[in-house]
């Protein structure tokens, strides 16, 4: 583990820290970014928050200290126990379905506004479908993403 790695590890453990958690936190290193997960434990809910807002909270706070740290250009990405990889999940899936009725209906469909990492997975998931092509609308935090059947 390098010294970027160590020091993003260190700071989520100590932010768990406030809120009176031991965490066991595991660590990928990916070419893309670091991989912190917090492994389950009966503090998960407390710490992803409503809607995961007390998760994207701390895993800013740490890329901002990570970044004030190095030179490094360098990705921090968080989890508890697996809450983020089931959202992307779920949000690919609503994609494909809201994907499968463009292409039915032909009409556009407006989703619901996102997070910019949230439009980031649709957009994704929506670029590996053919015939069909996805846009940003709107302003945050009410930014938006219009599916459209590609012409």
């Amino acid at each position: 583990m390098n010294d970027v790695t160590a020091l993003a590890k260190r700071r989520v453990e100590e932010i768990v820290s406030f809120f009176e958690i031991n965490a066991d936190v595991k660590v990928t290193e990916t070419p893309e970014a670091i991989e912190l997960e917090i492994l389950n434990n009966e503090a998960s809910a407390r710490i992803i928050g409503t809607r995961g807002e007390t998760l994207r909270s701390i895993e800013h706070l740490v890329n901002m200290m990570v970044k004030r740290a190095t030179t490094e250009r360098v990705r921090v990405n968080l989890d508890v126990a697996g809450y983020k990889k089931a959202r992307d999940a779920g949000l690919e899936k609503m994609a494909q379905e809201v994907a499968k009725k463009v292409l039915n209906s032909g009409t556009e469909e407006e989703l619901r506004p996102m997070t910019p990492a949230e439009r980031r997975v649709v957009h994704l998931a929506l670029k590996e479908i053919g015939g069909i092509v996805s846009d940003s609308r709107g302003k945050d935090p009410k930014r938006f993403i219009v599916v459209q059947k590609a012409e």
